[in-house]
């Protein structure tokens, strides 16, 4: 088990854990100082933030409130009572580990690469695209971050409010793409090659991933920013994933670096949330045996998730029938980081704000659908993409008539040019949210922006600021902050949209009502 021994001022908690202290020597006398590790090793070590191989990160970045997502649940016994995600009421050791985790992959070896490297080449510029992929899931998540303040040999870090960080993250990143394009005329990169199991050192691929993510935020921050336009054209002008051989995958295979969600739910901690498995037995979807198994014999449907913040005590034995993660079938599968789907959706949804994302938007939803099933090696896709009657389905719970759900969304799915503005915002983002599975934090955010997906709420809240409608909206700060960084982070608390540092606290970026 991992176990925290230490945190580095407001933003790196160092921990240490088997098989993870490779790449972090020396840093329990000073992890802001250069080290004699080559950078490209020292990048490999920041390198799990992307997907999390390790069965405890997995836990804690991917898994624990994943819930959020209505794609994942959480039917564990991880804590006692109603202290989980689930009923928006996390205890403080969870609500703190994505923070602890995602801090402690990034900083301890940032810095030393930056030294190393004197802030040039392809070393750096991944390091540098690492962190932003990595803040950028802390500022969704959280809000307010530590990010332009945050130097080598700093013990507290003041936060940045969210527009600053945002910004700076943007900026950040047209660097690093910069960079990558040079670097892509130069065909595969040995130095990142040695590292990198992602792409191999293919500084093109990256590229489009950094494109990707640029996209990924300008549409996130839509609503608010007056430059996500200019940053989202800008993404598709320099190229963003497009097949199915862009998407990445993390390969590693050795080790405990194995795939981390079907470590996970082997343990029976994890199965597939009742809400995508509702919604896509409606659709009748063909790409449910490619991420779901099937329930054992007398449900009255194949696949059949669990109700997120259920009527019971959570309890693995509890569920054990009930749909698993397919992904649990091989625990050396590779583990998705980002599918090429991603763009394509991302582009339908820029092209209905009336961006220039060089298409129409009905080209680049039927785009999104047909790469994701091409990503699971699913036929039929035609048919699928011409039903407009199937709707998403409602829950029926096998063993908990309590849980049982009707489900508010009708929307269909074939392309329909008279729909509302509404409505096709709706068919975007629903078929996206099925498309990129398991991708937990893409579909909570979307929920939190515009409110489609419809996810399935809680059957009640544990938490008196949040209402099961709306959920939960953020992770509150973590309490080892307060004990080490009082001041930053009390600061920060001013910066939230009423000032709480509450889990029914709106973001930035999020709907207000």
């Amino acid at each position: 088990m991992n176990k925290i021994i230490k945190y580095i001022g407001a933003s790196a908690v160092i921990c240490l854990m088997a098989g993870c202290t490779t790449n972090f020597e020396d840093f329990n006398t000073n992890p802001y100082q250069p080290s004699k590790v080559p950078a490209n090793t020292l990048l490999s070590g920041m390198f799990n933030v992307y997907a999390a191989p390790m069965q405890n990160d997995c836990q804690h970045i991917n898994c624990m409130w994943a819930c959020f997502s209505g794609q994942i649940t959480a039917p564990s016994t991880w804590s006692k009572g109603e202290n989980l995600f689930a009923y928006y009421n996390a205890m403080e050791d969870h609500n703190a580990a994505t923070w602890a985790k995602i801090y402690a992959r990034i900083y301890p070896n940032f810095f030393r690469i930056e030294e190393a490297t004197e802030k040039k080449g392809v070393i750096y510029a991944m390091a540098q695209l690492t962190r932003i992929y990595a803040m950028q899931m802390m500022a969704s998540l959280q809000g307010p971050i530590p990010y332009s303040k945050v130097k080598s040999g700093d013990i507290r870090a003041a936060y940045d409010d969210e527009p600053t960080a945002w910004r700076a993250m943007f900026d950040d990143l047209d660097n690093v793409i910069a960079i990558l394009k040079s670097a892509a005329e130069l065909g595969i990169n040995q130095d990142l090659a040695a590292v990198d199991q992602f792409y191999g050192g293919n500084c093109e691929k990256w590229m489009k991933f950094a494109n990707t993510l640029k996209l990924r935020m300008a549409i996130r921050v839509s609503g608010v920013a007056d430059y996500a336009q200019a940053k989202a054209e800008e993404a598709v002008r320099g190229g963003v994933l497009e097949s199915v051989s862009d998407s990445s995958y993390d390969t590693t295979s050795s080790g405990i670096n194995e795939n981390g969600y079907a470590i996970v739910s082997g343990w029976g901690e994890v199965r597939a949330n009742a809400c995508i498995t509702s919604y896509m037995n409606g659709y009748k979807d063909p790409r449910r045996s490619a991420y779901f198994t099937k329930q054992a014999a007398g449900f009255s449907e194949d696949y059949v998730g669990v109700r997120s913040g259920s009527s019971v005590a959570p309890n693995p034995s509890d569920y054990q029938n009930y749909s698993n993660l397919m992904i649990t079938t091989d625990k050396t599968l590779p583990q998705p980081v980002m599918y090429a789907a991603e763009a394509a959706f991302l582009r339908a949804e820029g092209e209905l704000k009336g961006w220039d994302m060089q298409g129409d938007a009905e080209t680049f939803y039927e785009q999104g659908i047909r790469l994701s099933f091409e990503e699971f090696k699913v036929t039929g896709v035609d048919a699928y993409l011409d039903d407009d009657k199937s709707k998403p389905g409602n829950y029926v719970d096998p063993n908990h008539s309590a849980d049982n759900y009707s489900n508010l969304s009708t929307i269909t799915i074939k392309w329909d040019k008279s729909a509302t503005p509404e409505e096709m915002l709706e068919r975007v983002l629903t078929q996206k949210w099925i498309a990129l599975y398991p991708d937990p934090l893409n579909g909570w955010s979307d929920f939190r922006r515009t409110g489609f997906p419809k996810i399935f709420p809680a059957t009640h809240s544990a938490n008196p600021d949040c209402k099961p409608a709306r959920g939960q909206r953020r992770l509150r700060f973590a309490d080892t902050e307060y004990n080490t960084n009082k001041e930053n982070v009390e600061a920060a608390v001013t910066m939230l949209s009423d000032g709480r540092d509450s889990n029914g606290t709106d973001l930035w970026w999020a709907l207000k009502n």
